[in-house]
């Protein structure tokens, strides 16, 4: 009996324990909209593509999961396979070459030629002042202008050009390992390059079809030439003004003319002194500019002297990748004449560099050379007249 009161007195004496708070409520959230539900008539695949309503973030910035939808993805598309080369070398296969064919119908004659080994400039007397030297053949008797800082215009028919009065033509005749300046020619003095008169940089350096130093070659076209000879004197102003002398110095190259025309710079030696060195070569022939590009190989197969000596026959001139057939493929751009069609035909599936150089083969010469003709020693692209 005493227990139970004492327990009911404790009792009334400890204090109430306080209620526990409400549960927070978020009244500044819109409630969560229900998902879409998209009306889907039979035979409609997948539903309409609907962007979802704008809805409540979440702490982590994720959007609400949303229902399951069937997204249709094309298929990725089939890659194309190259074509099948054999595996070379180094793993790579080769670009496709192309293969142009050329058949030599008929081979220009240059009747005049400078050889560009002996181009040279001789120092005089005056400080500054050099000749201009080199040797040259002609087989048709010609006549030799130089100019200095010229511009040739190729839409005029080559005319050139000077700042100054250019020297007087001196005149040759038909004969090899002709030297200029000629010494019994008063005139050939006059054909110096002056390098105080003119800025270094314009003796250098060409730029917009201005070249430092044109050398230009003139002789009468073999046809001109046999007409006039064979037409009496006085007949008329065809065999009269058929002449290398009524052409003015630099005029337009008619079609009757044929010529060689040479592109030089200046530059410095080892030693100092100054030099000449051909940027390029063109011919003029029957009205139409060539440039002169030289075929590595050609030259090594061309008949010593016998004229009923053919081409195959010459030691010396088999493909370098077979060594049994006569070369007559040259590579391009390097120039190199060092295959048979058929090695070239095999090479270009194999690889693209040339057997030489290794240089990249962007595509192939064919030349068929008939017997009893002379390779020429030069192939000539044609340039803008």
């Amino acid at each position: 009996m005493g227990s139970s009161q004492s327990s009911e007195r404790a009792r009334r004496q400890r204090p109430a324990q306080p209620a526990p708070p409400p549960p927070p409520v978020y009244s500044n959230l819109p409630p969560y909209a229900p998902p879409p539900v998209y009306p889907t008539a039979p035979g409609q695949f997948p539903p309409p593509q609907v962007p979802p309503p704008p809805g409540p973030y979440f702490g982590n910035n994720q959007l609400p999961p949303q229902p399951y939808q069937v997204i249709y993805r094309p298929p990725p598309p089939v890659p194309v396979q190259p074509p099948h080369y054999l595996q070379q070398q180094f793993g790579q296969p080769p670009r496709p070459v192309q293969t142009q064919e050329c058949q030599t119908t008929a081979t220009i004659r240059n009747q005049v030629n400078l050889n560009k080994q002996t181009l040279a400039l001789q120092p005089t007397s005056q400080p500054g002042v050099y000749n201009i030297s080199f040797k040259f053949d002609a087989s048709a008797p010609c006549r030799v202008t130089t100019f200095v800082c010229a511009r040739e215009d190729v839409r005029r028919s080559c005319k050139i050009t000077s700042p100054s009065p250019p020297a007087p033509a001196v005149s040759y005749p038909k004969g090899l390992s002709h030297a200029f300046p000629s010494p019994s020619a008063a005139t050939s003095s006059a054909h110096v390059v002056n390098t105080m008169q003119f800025p270094a940089r314009d003796l250098t350096t060409p730029s917009n079809e201005s070249y430092p130093v044109i050398i230009r070659l003139e002789s009468l076209y073999e046809d001109a030439a046999a007409a006039g000879t064979a037409a009496a004197p006085g007949s008329g102003p065809s065999s009269a003004g058929r002449s290398l002398e009524s052409l003015e110095v630099g005029c337009e190259l008619p079609s009757w003319v044929q010529a060689q025309t040479t592109y030089a710079q200046l530059v410095k030696e080892d030693d100092g002194a100054w030099g000449l060195r051909v940027i390029k070569q063109k011919i003029w022939v029957k009205g139409v500019a060539y440039e002169l590009k030289e075929i590595y190989g050609m030259e090594a197969g061309k008949p010593s002297g016998n004229a009923d000596e053919s081409f195959e026959d010459v030691d010396g001139n088999e493909c370098v990748i077979c060594m049994s057939a006569p070369r007559d493929t040259t590579a391009l751009p390097c120039r190199h004449m060092c295959m048979c069609h058929g090695c070239a035909s095999a090479l270009k599936t194999q690889t693209n560099k040339c057997p030489i150089c290794r240089n990249e083969i962007e595509s192939l010469l064919h030349i068929k050379i008939k017997n009893n003709h002379v390779a020429p020693a030069a192939a000539g692209s044609q340039a803008p007249a």
